[in-house]
């Protein structure tokens, strides 16, 4: 009888497993809804480009502020704080983060795009305020903060030695993407259900603010300072 009975409980989670595998997407995505999982494939960085190994040329990189084009109307300060903030955890550098008071002062402008005209000395008075070895633009490409959220985000990281281009990256996270949504609120289960352990990593697709947490991540994660 006891064969009989654990059988019978098994059955349901067979059962489960055998319509996940049968399916597909929909059924996976469903699922993670309903019982707060990330089965399924997770969305990696992929446009990216590196200029060979980062290793030892970059060691202080100053953090220009976000250049938000049509989404300049808007107070993102907190969603640039913490895509800011995902770079300095993964600790590839030394990260400087120069205030929009400082550009003002050095440029008369507070941001300046990584694909917009740029002051021609730009690079030398950062350097000689901050004695920096590179520089990151980030560009906010696009922006939505109501469900389903999505941050689109461009980064360029120079040399500011030689003023070369050394890593690029362009990526739209969209949070509707099941795969966005399984890394999300992976990433939010791993890094983030600490500060917030009683609420459903969904909630990380709710706010802005903790998705763009998972985007910084994802985005610098695709630094390789040793690319072969």
């Amino acid at each position: 009888m006891k064969r009989i009975s654990k059988l019978a409980t098994s059955l349901p989670f067979l059962a489960l497993s055998i319509a996940i595998l049968l399916s597909g997407c929909g059924t996976i995505h469903r699922v993670n809804s309903e019982y707060d999982t990330t089965i399924g494939k997770k969305r990696k960085t992929t446009n990216v480009y590196q200029d060979g190994e980062l290793k030892g040329q970059l060691s202080r990189v100053a953090v220009l502020p976000m250049f938000k084009g049509e989404y300049d109307h808007m107070d993102l300060s907190l969603i640039e704080e913490n895509i800011r903030l995902e770079l300095a955890k993964l600790g590839l550098f030394e990260v400087i983060s120069v205030d929009p008071e400082a550009m003002k002062e050095l440029f008369a402008e507070e941001r300046f795009s990584s694909i917009g005209v740029l002051p021609a000395q730009l690079i030398e008075k950062l350097h000689a305020r901050y004695a920096l070895d590179g520089l990151l633009f980030l560009d906010l490409s696009y922006f939505k903060a109501y469900q389903p959220v999505g941050i689109g985000i461009r980064a360029k990281l120079l040399n500011s030695d030689s003023g070369k281009l050394v890593w690029a990256a362009d990526e739209i996270f969209d949070s509707s993407n099941p795969e966005v949504s399984n890394a999300a609120r992976k990433f939010y289960k791993r890094e983030s259900i600490i500060a917030f352990p009683l609420q459903n990593t969904k909630s990380v697709l709710h706010s802005p603010s903790r998705f763009s947490k998972y985007v910084g991540n994802s985005l610098f994660s695709a630094i390789n300072l040793q690319k072969s």
